[in-house]
Order: C-alpha cells, then structure tokens, then sequence
C-alpha cells in the first residue's frame, strides 16, 4: 500500500470514525450506497433496506481556486426527521474552506423526496486535474426514535484546470441562483499582468436554462485595472422552472486597453452550479380539532434552505368547507437556513361532518436574499379530526332521597373540552314527582380537567314511588373566543327510598304503657 493511499485512509478515520477503509476511488460521477447503520446502546447494527441512494454530483472548483460542490440524494425510504449530510475529503488538496469536511443540516425528510446540498470548495494550487475520491453520510432519525447513519458513499470530485484569460485568471465562482427563480452569479477575476484602462468583462451562458434577463451576454465595466488587483462582478440571472442542480457552462473574456491599444482575451469556458430550489418541510403538525367544536392546527416549518426566509407568513388552506381557520395567515418572521418555526391555527369544525382525516395545504410567503416577494410549492399535511364530544362530564356526589322529603342534589361538573371553558352556568330539570324551587348555579371557569360540585334545592313529593327518578342538567358556557354555548342534557339518577315509619311499633308501645300503669294500681291497691 502506497504512502499516499494509507494518508488518506488515516484522514478518513479521523473525520468520520466508524467508516471502513476508502475502497479503490470510483469515476467523478460514480456514487454507491451500501445500506444503513443504526446506532444503539454504542453498537452498530446493519439496516436490510437502503434508505438514501446519492443520484448526482456536479462541482466546477478550479486548480488555485473556489467553486462549489452540489450532491443530489433521494429518500427510497419512510420519511425521517432531523436528517443532515456529512462529507469528508481525502486530503489539503480539495478541501471545504479551513476544514476537510462538512455538515449541512437537511431537517425533515419525505419519503420519495430529493434533496440537494451545496458545498464550498477550494482547490489548492498544488491540486492535481485528477478525481478525488470523497465520501458523504447521511445521519437521520428514524420513525422509532432510533438515530442512524448511512454507510459511506464514495463520489470523485475532479478540479478543473486553472481558468486563464491570457493575462486574467478566474479564481472564484459562486451562485445564488435558484430553479424558476432569478438570483446571482458572482465570479472573481484577478489581473495577472501588467495595469489595463477601459477594462470590460462578457460573460456568455451557453445554455438555454439560465439566462440574463431575455439574453444570454451580460457585461461589466471595470475602468482601470491594477496589476494583481482582484475584482468581483455580480451578473443578476434567471434559472428556468425546470434547471437541475448540475454544471452550466459559461463563457468569459475581458477586453481592455493598454498602450492605447484594444485587446480581448480568448474565450474561456467555466461551470456554474445552481442553488437547489428553495425548500420548507412541516413537522409535529398535531390537531385537536373536533366534530362541532373548536380546536387547533399546531406544528413547525423547517427552511431546508439553501437561503433564509425573510418576512415570512404560513398561509393555510383547508381543503374542505367543513373546517373553518379563525385566521389563514401566520407570521413566522424570518427564518435563516437549517431553522424552523413554529405555527398554530384555531379552527371551528362544523357539526355537518364527520370524524376522519383531512388534507390541509400550507405555503410559505416570503422575501429572498433579492428582496423578492415569493412562495413555497403547497406543504401538504394530514390532519385528524376527531369525534363529537361532550365538554362536560356530570357525575352524581350527593342524590339519595326518601319520598316526602327536601334536601341538597349535589353534582360534580369536569371540563372534559381540553380548554378553558368560562361562565359555566348549571340548570337542573326534572319533573314529577321531583321539584325545584331553585334550580340554577353559577360554576364560573373551568381549566381544562378542573372539577367543581354544585348543589341543586331538590324536593321528592309524597306520592312518589321509591326507585330511580330522571333529572338533567344543562350547562351553557363561552368558549374561548367569547361564543355562547349550550351542552347537555346530562342525566343524572335520583334514588327515592320509602318513607321509613317509627323506630318502635305504636301498638305495642300502647300495650307496654297500659300494662304499665296496671301493674302500679295493683301495687298501689295491696299497700292499702
């Protein structure tokens, strides 16, 4: 085994431990996957399904410069959360700015669903024009809990040769430009040679899928230009709604003037590498929402980048008239890359319907790093609503009467409505044989769980017969939004019980009594 081979294995076992040994480098745009592991307990178990497969890669970093580095994933799995992509370099040669590797946060990822990442590249001067073999992980957490890593896969990133202008050289490339989306390309140009005057820089699009404006030219004027002297031009371009992330050629030349003489450089042919598409995913979105009632819509958006979210606003549309938001808009301020939010919509849902799933849309409205305003492609969503249900739960503390009899129904009164339920007023109905002269009590507020007893006058008329009689109570309440409401009735069970007579039979005391006073006259009679 070379010097040079066992380096780079000794670098990767450094960055990423837990990655086997760097297999034999594949060709620039080769890319495997090997399977999944999960981490548990500090053991590593190997997963039977392939989770991610890495599609494409495209990079344009030239020799003694910086470019950028794209790669392409998709999800051939269940959808996972709190995803990121990890890559590792071989060696100082290409390199992610100071570090050998990097980490870009993916958050929230579909089943189905492509992700592309961006990465800064810089190719030292002392870089060869060959493929350099990398590798990337991708670490999620599965839909146990459970958090896993894929096992490496291995891509080549080949530098190009130096980007010379006979006497200018391109040094640096970037873009923020965005599929369907108008953004930047900055390039930077350094003067090798002697000082020039009138100095004019083309840049030329040779594809159809990026251009400035309605054109494909775009120039910059300089003026003069020192020797030595680095100079950055911006060009605004536009990226049609179907450009994927890959390597866009571009043609360059600067014409100057120098001893009073005109000069242009030759053409020089460099890639440039879109952002991915402006990306948001929604996550723990949660409904309390219920057949004829009111509830909320809870969750977070996650900017999955590559810019941040300036201004933005969740916009909501429920995909059916029986569920209707309070509000359809939700500021969430500015949310840089790799950052979420969270939201809440309060909802009524009409009695109309019924208990099941719903499919609830959302975007989001916000300004790009242009200060254009823009919107998401529809976040879909899921959302369960639930049963009719009572808010109140009724339960008997105090109601065993006798017949003939006055006396206190006590009743205790839950909020089983999972909010705050306030002027909670409680009204006892019955009929005969049972009678109230006051059958109303103010409750007041109730937090959600919170218990109170109240007490109903409550009268059992003579002729009732002993058993079960039938009362009600009905509550009427405001809801949070200040909604007048009535629940009920709730039955409550009054027990008659029979009349109970005296403790001792009346004849038989009469009898005792007589027998009694017998006995004292005989006494009494003898002792005259």
């Amino acid at each position: 085994m070379t010097g040079r081979r066992v380096a780079v294995l000794l670098a990767l076992a450094l960055v990423s431990p837990g990655m086997a040994a760097l297999a034999t480098a594949p060709g620039p745009h080769a890319a495997a996957a090997q399977g999944t592991t999960t981490e548990s307990a500090g053991q590593t178990a190997a997963q039977p399904d392939v989770q991610f497969r890495l599609v494409s890669t495209a990079s344009n970093v030239p020799v003694d410069g910086s470019g950028n580095l794209s790669l392409t994933f998709v999800n051939a799995g269940d959808a996972v959360t709190d995803a990121s992509v990890f890559v590792a370099s071989p060696n100082d040669s290409v390199r992610f700015g100071p570090a050998r590797n990097a980490t870009r946060l993916v958050g929230p990822w579909g089943s189905g669903e492509r992700r592309t990442v961006k990465f800064r590249l810089v190719a030292e001067e002392f870089a060869e024009t060959r493929s350099y073999p990398f590798r990337a992980v991708v670490a999620y957490t599965a839909a146990n809990g459970s958090r896993v890593r894929t096992r490496p896969f291995t891509f080549g990133v080949r530098p190009s040769e130096r980007i010379l202008l006979d006497r200018f050289e391109v040094t640096a490339i970037s873009s923020t430009v965005q599929a369907g989306e108008t953004g930047t390309i900055s390039v930077t140009v350094e003067n090798t040679g002697a000082d020039v005057d009138d100095a004019v820089v083309t840049l030329q699009s040779r594809s159809s899928s990026i251009r400035f404006g309605r054109r494909r030219n775009a120039t910059r004027f300089v003026g003069e230009w020192p020797s030595n002297e680095d100079v950055t031009f911006e060009f605004e371009a536009t990226a049609s709604n179907d450009t994927v992330v890959a390597s866009y050629p571009f043609n360059i030349d600067v014409s100057y003037s120098e001893d009073g003489t005109r000069n242009r450089t030759r053409l020089e042919t460099f890639g440039v590498i879109p952002d991915p598409e402006q990306s948001f995913a929604l996550g723990n979105v949660t409904s309390t929402l219920r057949v004829d009632d009111e509830g909320r819509v809870t969750g977070t958006v996650f900017n999955a980048g590559p810019g941040p979210a300036r201004e933005a606003v969740l916009v909501l549309r429920a995909r059916t008239a029986s569920v209707r938001p309070e509000e359809t808009r939700y500021p969430l301020g500015t949310i840089p890359a790799g950052e979420r939010r969270s939201f809440r919509f309060d909802a009524d849902v009409s009695n109309a319907t019924s208990a099941g799933p719903r499919e609830f849309a959302f975007r989001v409205v916000y300004r790009d790093e242009e200060g254009r305003r823009t919107a998401s492609d529809p976040l879909l969503a899921t959302v369960r609503v639930g049963g009719e249900r009572e808010p109140f739960v009724v339960e008997p503390v105090a109601s065993s009467f006798t017949v003939d009899e006055s006396g206190t129904l006590r009743v205790e009164i839950t909020n089983d409505a999972g909010r705050r339920l306030s002027n909670v007023t409680a009204r006892l109905q019955v009929a005969e044989p049972l009678t109230s002269d006051d059958p109303s009590a103010y409750v007041g507020a109730l937090s959600p769980g919170e218990s109170r007893g109240v007490a109903f006058e409550l009268t059992v008329e003579e002729e009732a017969i002993p058993g079960r009689q039938p009362a009600t109570v009905v509550l009427t309440y405001e809801t949070p939004d200040g909604e007048r409401r009535v629940a009920g009735p709730y039955q409550v069970a009054v027990r008659v019980k029979r009349e109970q007579g005296p403790g001792f039979p009346v004849v038989a005391t009469v009898a005792v009594v007589a027998a009694l006073f017998a006995g004292a006259g005989w006494w009494w009679w003898r002792g005259r």
